[in-house]
């Protein structure tokens, strides 16, 4: 996954400053909807190829299912089914893993390969990639809308996915608990590795529904007991209300750190109360609200009332790792806010969102033109307060 980068974010320029003022008590209005349309149409010029691939600069131009499917999204919300038409049928002809593994799932990584040709660079699959292309597929179908010649159906190939994620990338564990894995390099025992920003309760509920099986209902239910665990602590370390970006699970359910792996709130786990929002605000899940108004938020609220600002990366113990900031944990912390009914504070983070944003040489963009992870977070985030991000 690409990563911010590590420097100091410029304040806001003349122009920005007459936005966020423009934008008044609540920014949620005209000049919001300007911001997230223009900065879609920027992406899709400056990172959608004419097939529809979208390419990344930090990857030397690498293209991840994750963007794939972050695209599809984005374009079912702001309503643009002809670039959703693009992406879906790249990532199906390029990345579906059907034809090779029988499966539905997505190669994960695609771009250039040893001899000078472009093509898959790893077929296993990544889960978060995998939920995020079967909801977008799904809200398409839901929407009315049609795929091209040549390629499945919306419903049916959501079912598709959907079936093969619980087939190939949800384990049982000896307590009958289920778990949503990395992907289909899954370990043949626990303790399982588990990236807690995969998971996607507001996701399983809506892929129950146009893929009926009581394992969408079991790993709804069992999701909750495990993000309030990882919450409280992780091994011998008590918590502060945040998870890691990765862990083990042991066979009894209990997590620990993962050797090798980073166990801070950053880039990967910050986009966990994003995938819970959409539980509550899709489905009115009380369980959503209640992890973000006891666990997320009164950290966030304290680091932020104590500051003035909140670092990018926080470590588990919820000291900053970075003396910098980020839209993409601001607009994770909005999430967080709109989950647990703080509206107040949802527009002071929409409204920091909103300072990372910039138009300049024909480009509408967050932080910086090149800048993927931030471009899709800040504009989901940002998305979410305006009320598009609608099943």
């Amino acid at each position: 996954m690409a990563k911010v980068p590590r420097k100091s974010w410029i304040l806001l320029s003349l122009w920005l400053l007459g936005l966020v003022s423009a934008c008044g008590e609540d920014p949620s209005g005209a000049d919001l909807k300007r911001v997230l349309k223009a900065s879609w149409q920027s992406y899709v010029k400056e990172y959608i190829s004419p097939e529809g691939r979208v390419v990344i600069p930090e990857r030397g131009g690498e293209t991840i299912s994750e963007a794939q499917a972050y695209a599809l999204l984005r374009a079912v919300w702001v309503g643009d089914e002809d670039t959703f038409v693009r992406v879906y049928k790249w990532t199906f002809q390029h990345l579906s893993r059907a034809k090779t593994h029988g499966d539905s799932l997505l190669a994960w990584r695609w771009g250039r390969q040893p001899d000078g040709s472009f093509g898959v660079l790893d077929i296993n699959s990544a889960s978060d990639g995998d939920l995020d292309y079967a909801l977008a597929l799904a809200l398409a179908a839901r929407r009315g809308w049609r795929a091209p010649p040549g390629v499945p159906d919306y419903l049916k190939e959501a079912r598709r996915v959907a079936g093969a994620i619980l087939d190939k990338e949800v384990v049982t564990l000896p307590g009958g608990e289920l778990l949503l894995t990395p992907g289909n390099w899954i370990e043949p025992r626990p303790p399982y590795l588990i990236n807690p920003s995969y998971f996607s309760p507001g996701a399983y509920r809506l892929l129950t529904q146009v893929q009926p099986d009581s394992r969408w209902d079991r790993l709804h239910r069992d999701t909750y007991p495990l993000l309030e665990r990882l919450a409280q602590g992780l091994g011998d370390q008590p918590g502060v209300g945040l998870v890691p970006d990765w862990c083990r699970l042991d066979a009894q359910g209990r997590p620990m750190p993962a050797p090798g792996q980073e166990t801070d709130f950053g880039w990967e786990a910050v986009r966990l109360p994003f995938r819970v929002a959409l539980d509550y605000l899709w489905f009115k899940e009380e369980r959503a609200a209640r992890l973000m108004a006891q666990h997320f938020l009164p950290f966030f609220k304290k680091a932020w009332q104590a500051q003035g600002r909140l670092a990018a990366i926080y470590r588990y113990d919820g000291t900053p790792a970075v003396n910098y900031e980020s839209p993409v944990l601001y607009a994770g912390v909005l999430a967080a806010a709109l989950t647990a009914g703080d509206r107040e504070f949802a527009r002071q983070m929409a409204k920091k969102v909103l300072s990372f944003y910039h138009e300049k040489d024909g480009k509408a963009y967050f932080v910086s033109p090149d800048n993927y992870y931030a471009n899709n977070w800040a504009w989901l985030g940002l998305a979410m307060y305006a009320g598009w991000v609608q099943p």
